[in-house]
């Protein structure tokens, strides 16, 4: 095993992140999760396989997949101090909820902005109350996406996580320098202008109405950024994900609401707006907004209320009791980009909620700069999980005692004059509180010439890789990366440094 500085892939590695690539999460076996209710919206417990019927495009499909999901408590507890992993526990009972914070498109000055902080205080009322057992993320948008807490089942861990989690004003755009100078980037894609030959910007903006105009469209094309990123990390987590959508403006782009739905994640709107909303004409528009957000992913929005802390509550434990129903698709149906599902009961006074739609992807071509794909995934705010990490830290002075453990399946080794060959690529980046980078970035080649005995047993238990690395002063976390060149798969894993022993 040999290891060296790659300088190019550590300098590219400090850089702001690029555009999100497209992962696919297609498969052949289609799953929809169902919900099914009595009009008191109780949960029916006692359905059968027989009692669904489930249509692709109108055609009625044979159910080849049935499971009855019931809540049980957790087999597996949090993972213990110093240990972290960026692997998807699926072996446990209990479902994935996310609290998604967005306060991209809210404006500082104005009173719906104090909302989105009271909407966080109802959220810790409301995970005061939840069993455990579900695995619970918090994320905030903003001008860059934020990661307030994976998933966990440590209900104190995320309390103390969201209590020190405070909303952050949305100005992505400074008035006074104009969108060439805007957080997120220079020039085209930022704030929906390009430059012209010379490299000025073509439009620059003058007075309070140019300004928010720009400003507006750099935030909608920084959200569809995130939520391609939400949508493609949700894509790799297993079953239903309840999305639950904290804000008082919601604007989300066709495609990225396909790719959270594609994803299994049912969006439940909160509007934290309460009920500040007085004329009926102006609520029933806004409702029939939500609902259709809601409605597609299976979902359920909550609007014109005050009791948020009820209603996350609601949203969170919403779906505990559900049914998989799964269908193969046939050759002819992949000719059609966009399926729409439909799922009956024959249960009368049955109730069902479920993703109306499907969307089959072509398969995702090989890279053409592969390098290029480990420092975006370098930058992400989320974890890659293509390949399975788990690392244990111990905190010693100024400096990190490092043990990684990583799956080398997804490494493509090849059999070679009785040897199995190859390479995995490892970098390891500590970040500041504010997403900067803190000192150098240890980037390292790791070459593999393996016996079939040790390729083996490096199979079922993984390969392991140690080092102490200094911590800079003002680092908050360590984010690690394990990739294969060849075969394209990349697995990242955040360490928050608050939580090494």
């Amino acid at each position: 095993m040999r290891a060296w500085i790659i300088p190019a892939l550590a300098m590219a590695a400090a850089q702001q992140p690029s555009p999100e690539p497209t992962f696919r999460a297609g498969t052949e076996l289609i799953q929809v999760d169902v919900v099914a209710q009595d009009k008191d919206g109780k949960p029916v417990t006692d359905l059968r396989r027989e009692d669904f019927q489930i249509f692709d495009n109108g055609a009625p499909q044979e159910i080849r997949l049935f499971l009855a999901d019931r809540p049980a408590p957790a087999s597996g507890a949090a993972m213990p101090p110093g240990e972290f992993t960026n692997r998807i526990v699926t072996d446990v009972h209990g479902g994935y909820a996310v609290l998604l914070f967005d306060n991209l498109n809210v404006d500082p000055g104005k009173a719906s902005f104090g909302h989105t902080a009271r909407a966080r205080q109802k959220a810790l009322q409301a995970l005061a109350t939840i069993p455990p057992g579900d695995r619970i993320a918090i994320y905030a948008l903003g001008c860059r996406f934020q990661v307030v807490r994976e998933f966990t089942s440590d209900r104190d861990l995320l309390m103390q996580k969201l209590e020190a989690f405070a909303p952050a004003p949305a100005g992505c755009l400074d008035p006074g320098e104009g969108p060439e100078h805007s957080r997120l980037g220079n020039g085209r894609g930022r704030g929906g202008r390009g430059t012209g030959s010379d490299g000025a910007p073509d439009f620059i903006p003058h007075g309070d109405d140019d300004f928010a105009r720009v400003a507006s469209a750099a935030a909608a094309e920084i959200g569809d950024s995130e939520f391609s990123q939400l949508a493609d990390h949700l894509a790799g987590i297993p079953g239903r994900k309840n999305l639950l959508w904290l804000t008082s403006t919601f604007r989300l782009a066709p495609v990225n609401m396909q790719k959270l739905i594609n994803a299994a994640a049912a969006i439940y709107p909160v509007d934290t707006l309460g009920s500040m909303i007085a004329m009926a004409s102006a609520k029933k528009a806004r409702a029939a907004m939500l609902n259709a957000i809601a409605a597609p992913s299976g979902g359920i929005f909550y609007f014109d209320r005050d009791d948020l802390d009820v209603a996350i509550r609601g949203a969170l434990n919403d779906g505990l009791i559900s049914y998989t129903l799964g269908f193969y698709q046939t050759d002819d149906d992949k000719r059609t980009p966009v399926h729409q599902i439909g799922v009956r009961v024959s249960r009368p006074g049955v109730i069902l909620r479920y993703r109306t739609s499907y969307t089959i992807q072509p398969p995702q071509p090989a890279s053409t700069n592969p390098v290029h794909d480990l420092i975006q995934a370098m930058n992400r705010p989320v974890d890659a999980t293509a390949i399975g990490i788990t690392a244990s830290a111990a905190r010693i002075a100024d400096r990190l005692d490092l043990s990684v453990n990583f799956e080398i399946a997804a490494l493509d080794l090849k059999l070679t004059d009785g040897l199995w060959k190859g390479q995995t690529e490892l970098l390891a980046r500590f970040a500041t509180a504010d997403g900067v980078q803190a000192g150098d970035t240890l980037a390292e080649t790791v070459t593999f010439n393996l016996r079939p005995a040790t390729y083996a047993s490096m199979l079922e238990k993984g390969a392991h890789y140690h080092k102490e690395i200094p911590v800079p002063a003002n680092a908050v976390e360590l984010k690690l990366l394990v990739g294969s060149l060849a075969s394209g798969k990349i697995g990242t894993l955040t360490i928050p440094l608050a939580e090494v022993k």
